[in-house]
């Protein structure tokens, strides 16, 4: 999810696959209820014609006339509903007593005799349903059987399922009700095939949408990668701005960048003209004033022109220091240490110390070189002035940050609150020569570019300045 190709991956897959399941969810409950639907439709029918053949009694039971006796045997053998062996089955039932007056499964035996007798039967006997007596008749119902019991017992499972329909048969003061009850293993079988299509086109779909995926990462996501390429040729120096023509979400984009780096590049540059200005106009004043005291031979005045000369100094670095809106271009950290290790062995060279840079050759930060020089050339000019025998520069990546130690065997920070020495003006040593003011340079530099310096003990039990530099 750290990507936009993987949002939009799993994004697509989450929005089209929960419409599949829904759609899938109501083609399988639209196809279910339309199985149910016609299978009503053709028990509703035998029912009709069942009903036409018995005459309800006086005594609470029912009779057929002889002369259809040949017909209902034909209708029941046609359904399927006489045979023992059979998984269907009809029965007439008294809604009050709940006893069996006529069953399918002995009508063939009671037909073949001369005259057809009228059955009341214990419901024991037979497998039945439990029908309540708010039971919708002329519907069909999906039901498991209540009574599995006497001479069917082996034939008829009391955990299968029935497609179960009741149609009323009304004789004051009885009341029946007609069931026909019909194995329900071809409805479910029905209903797992059209679930195993349905799954096999969620599976089909879901690779399609997974092919597809390339082409819209390639229509969507490449603008945005051409994009992000030209930010790094302007990082690397090779462009000036972003040149290519996007789409218009990205067009804005395009415009405040390039308008950042066009304002930002000019306010950089007004600054430094504006300081190089009044640098050049103060340094004859000041080479005057310079001249005086040197003939009247006045410490406080020369005391005084050389401060002004390092405030002149300190406002011609900060014009190098980055605003934090700008877009910086990254640059290589050892052969800026290796400049400046060249220079200061010679500003050094009566002092007889090691000077070590361990610093990988692709390392990088996000710093401006004139930045760069300023920032390292301070801070290792302070470890060269008050170390003993080394100098050790070591620099390690740590996520989106590069951090470098400059680590020397000198006197080290004060116990009590070194971070004050970062501050314009404070030295360590007062008897050195200078303003105090090359950490506080430094540190408003890093800090503008959102880095960090830090003061601690280095392992040679002298002073390390640490700082974290955006990479």
């Amino acid at each position: 999810m750290n990507s936009l190709q993987g949002r939009q991956l799993f994004s697509s897959l989450a929005i089209i696959g929960l419409g599949i399941i829904l759609l899938c969810g109501i083609v399988y409950y639209v196809t279910q209820q339309k199985m149910l639907k016609d299978e009503q439709d053709k028990i509703s029918k035998t029912a009709i014609q069942l009903i036409t053949y018995f005459t309800p009694t006086d005594d609470g039971g029912v009779s057929i006339d002889e002369k259809e006796k040949n017909n209902l045997l034909a209708l029941l053998t046609k359904e399927n509903l006489t045979n023992f062996d059979s998984q269907n089955f009809t029965f007439i039932q008294d809604v009050k007593t709940k006893n069996i007056v006529w069953h399918s499964h002995y009508a063939l035996a009671n037909i073949s005799q001369e005259r057809f007798a009228r059955f009341k039967l214990n419901s024991g006997i037979f497998t039945t349903f439990k029908l309540d007596k708010d039971l919708m008749y002329d519907e069909v119902k999906i039901m498991s059987p209540e009574t599995t019991q006497g001479r069917n017992k082996s034939k008829l499972d009391g955990s299968r399922k029935y497609l179960v329909y009741t149609k009323r048969i009304s004789n004051n003061p009885y009341e029946y009700q007609l069931v026909i009850a019909k194995s329900a293993e071809s409805f479910e079988k029905g209903k797992t095939e059209i679930l195993k299509i349905i799954v096999l086109l969620f599976i089909i779909t879901a690779l399609l949408i997974l092919a597809s995926q390339p082409v819209s990462n390639y229509l969507v996501i490449s603008p945005i990668k051409e994009f992000e390429e030209e930010i790094h040729a302007i990082e690397a120096g090779d462009q000036r701005l972003i040149e290519k023509q996007y789409p218009k979400e990205l067009a804005a984009v395009k415009g405040a960048i390039n308008a950042l780096i066009n304002g930002e590049k000019g306010q950089k540059q007004r600054y430094r003209d504006a300081l190089d200005d009044l640098a050049h106009s103060l340094k004859t004043p000041l080479s005057i004033l310079n001249n005086s005291a040197e003939k009247i031979n006045d410490q406080t005045i020369r005391s005084q022109v050389r401060r002004m000369d390092d405030i002149i100094a300190y406002q011609l670095r900060r014009a190098v220091v980055s605003d934090h809106g700008s877009l910086v271009v990254q640059q290589k950290i050892r052969p800026v240490l290796y400049r400046i290790k060249e220079s200061l062995l010679k500003s050094y060279r009566d002092k007889p110390f090691e000077f070590i840079i361990n610093v990988d050759e692709y390392m990088m930060c996000r710093m401006e070189e004139d930045d760069m020089m300023e920032v390292f050339g301070n801070l290792i000019n302070n470890a060269c002035r008050f170390c003993e025998r080394i100098v050790e520069i070591t620099a390690v990546q740590h996520g989106d940050s590069v951090i470098i130690d400059i680590d020397d065997d000198g006197m080290g920070f004060p116990d009590t609150n070194p971070e004050e020495l970062l501050q314009r003006g404070i030295r360590a040593d007062s008897q050195s020569e200078g303003q105090g003011i090359g950490l506080a340079v430094s540190t408003e530099i890093v800090t503008a570019l959102g880095g960090k310096i830090e003061l601690t003990i280095s392992p040679h039990v002298g002073a390390r300045v640490r700082l974290h530099l955006p990479t």
